[in-house]
């Protein structure tokens, strides 16, 4: 049977979500978790293949067991012989064709700045000391609207065949204490992308760069780009699934995308 569930948490310490030859990753300890409760090698697929350092509040991820299992169970074993910064929640059973990373509909992610030192939010968000003039980067953001080629943004390494992402949402807010969070929704994303493109913001935001963001898009060149922003303050906030036809919980899944 298959099974659904949801991942938090903090990528400092880890590799990636990913398996990776020199490091920790996520997948690789869960996987292992699983197969001592389980009593058999199980392997875990995610949605999304988070670089090192990289947070998540929401990855969606999915695995096959022998036998039907107690869910509620499962996530109370999982989440103590897991890590301090893994946790699982969420587990249900899904249909056979359901597939975590091919079944979401949109992805989420939010990218945190900090405007001061903040000891509490040290990996956890961006501390920006020089100015930026976020008004403008406001305005440039608009362009991110629908389908684009974001080969301009896309880091060496990448397996994407295509470099076309339809973004629904792109937005900055600034919460009380001052600090802005970058949000940004689409179907896909490519490699770094989310980073290439908060850098290159902050670069147009502080005088940098003089090209609009809609310039650097069209030149597909991602020298005309800026920096890549920092892998701690960017967060996978929540995969989306409200158009698996394959995923039962799919309606259940999706109402939850926008707390």
């Amino acid at each position: 049977m298959r099974y659904f569930f949801r991942v938090e948490y903090d990528g400092t310490r880890f590799g990636g979500w990913q398996y990776q030859p020199n490091a920790i990753s996520v997948q690789q300890l869960i996987d292992e978790a699983l197969t001592v409760i389980l009593r058999t090698p199980c392997g875990v697929t995610g949605a999304g293949r988070t670089d090192a350092g990289v947070h998540a509040r929401g990855q969606g991820a999915h695995f096959d067991a022998p036998e039907e299992i107690d869910t509620e169970r499962l996530t109370t074993s999982l989440n103590a012989l897991l890590p301090y910064d893994i946790a699982v929640y969420g587990m249900t059973a899904v249909n056979p064709g359901f597939h975590a990373r091919y079944s979401a509909s949109s992805r989420m992610y939010k990218y945190y700045f900090a405007d001061r030192k903040s000891p509490l939010s040290h990996k956890r968000a961006w501390a920006v000391y020089y100015p930026i003039d976020w008004n403008r980067v406001d305005n440039e953001i608009k362009c991110l609207s629908g389908p684009r080629d974001f080969t301009a943004f896309c880091s060496s390494g990448t397996d994407s065949k295509s470099m076309v992402c339809d973004i629904s949402f792109a937005d900055v807010s600034v919460h009380d204490n001052g600090a802005r969070i970058f949000t940004i929704r689409a179907n896909r994303f490519i490699y770094k992308m989310v980073r290439s493109l908060v850098g290159t913001l902050v670069d147009i935001g502080r005088g940098r760069l003089s090209d609009s963001l809609d310039l650097i898009i069209n030149s597909k060149d991602r020298n005309k780009a800026g920096e890549t922003a920092p892998a701690c303050g960017l967060v996978l906030e929540w995969v989306d699934y409200g158009g698996a036809d394959a995923c039962p919980i799919s309606k259940r899944l999706g109402s939850e995308a926008g707390r």
